[in-house]
Parts: C-alpha cells; structure tokens; sequence
C-alpha cells in the first residue's frame, strides 16, 4: 500500500468554515465566543457591488463604471441533528434566537465569520433568511442568509497574520 503525500492544493467546502457568537457591534466578541454554526453542507458569500454608469460622449464609446456600495451577504446551508452538538452554537439555539428577537421587535443580529482559504470576512450582520426541508425520507436541514447590519464592522483579514 502506498502512502502519499497529500495534495493540498485544492480548496474544498470543507475548509470553508461560517462561526456565529452573540454580542452587540460596538464590541468584537472574544476568540472562545465564536462557535461552528452547525453540520453544514455549503458556504457562500457574495459582495454583489451596487454601480452608477456613465456613457457620456467623452468616454470613447464605453461605459464606465464606478462602485457605489456593496451588499455582502454570507450563506449557510446545514444538516440538523436531533440534538445540537455542545462544540457548535446549533440550530435550536439559532432559531429560538430568531424567533426571540422578532418577537420583541429587535433586529435578529449576530456576528459571523467565514474562514475562505487565506482570508477571514466578518461583520455584525442580520439574518435575512431561515427555513428548513425535511422530507419523509430525507435528512433534515435548514439554511439562513446574512446581511450586513452594521457597514463599520465588515472586515477581511489575512487567517495567518490576523492583519
């Protein structure tokens, strides 16, 4: 049996990780306050830029274009267990969370952060979607959707240097 080395060149959904913790934006939460979300089975962000053009006569027949915002939004798709794992925040502790905060009129935020390759993105963000799916032969599972809730918080940091 041959043992090879490992090609590590490749990124996959495993190495993509999304944390949650609870706090408010005027104080970044502490290492140990971040926890896994849950078991999930995919990741996304997207920084979908919001542009002006211009195709005035001087611009020699193209459009230019110019940046205005950005709408960052995370994505987390997982499986639910039928008992939260204690190392994970967990799915019954979000949704309750949610539902808690709808309930009394606050905004249901948290902070999140996504480890992508090299880099960490996190900001306080709001939970713009939650839902699940379970068929009666299926696993069960849930996604939410992130957005930015706080623009002062949104960071991207190197995971090596923390810079």
């Amino acid at each position: 049996m041959a043992i090879c080395k490992s090609n590590n060149t490749k990124m996959f959904g495993r190495a993509v990780i999304v944390e949650v913790a609870d706090g408010c934006p005027d104080e970044v939460p502490s290492e140990n306050d971040f926890m896994l979300l849950a078991a999930g089975t995919s990741k996304t962000f997207d920084m979908s830029p919001n542009t002006v053009t211009s195709s005035a006569d001087d611009t020699k027949g193209w459009v230019e274009n110019i940046v205005t915002s950005n709408d960052l939004t995370i994505s987390f798709e997982g499986e639910v267990r039928v008992n939260d794992r204690s190392d994970q925040y967990g799915v019954y502790k979000f949704i309750k969370y949610y539902v808690n905060e709808a309930t009394n009129a606050r905004q249901p935020t948290i902070w999140v952060r996504m480890y992508f390759g090299q880099i960490m993105i996190q900001a306080y963000m709001v939970i713009t979607a939650l839902s699940n799916d379970g068929g009666t032969d299926d696993i069960v599972t849930f996604s939410t959707e992130f957005k930015v809730a706080d623009g002062s918080t949104v960071k991207v940091d190197d995971i090596e240097s923390g810079s």
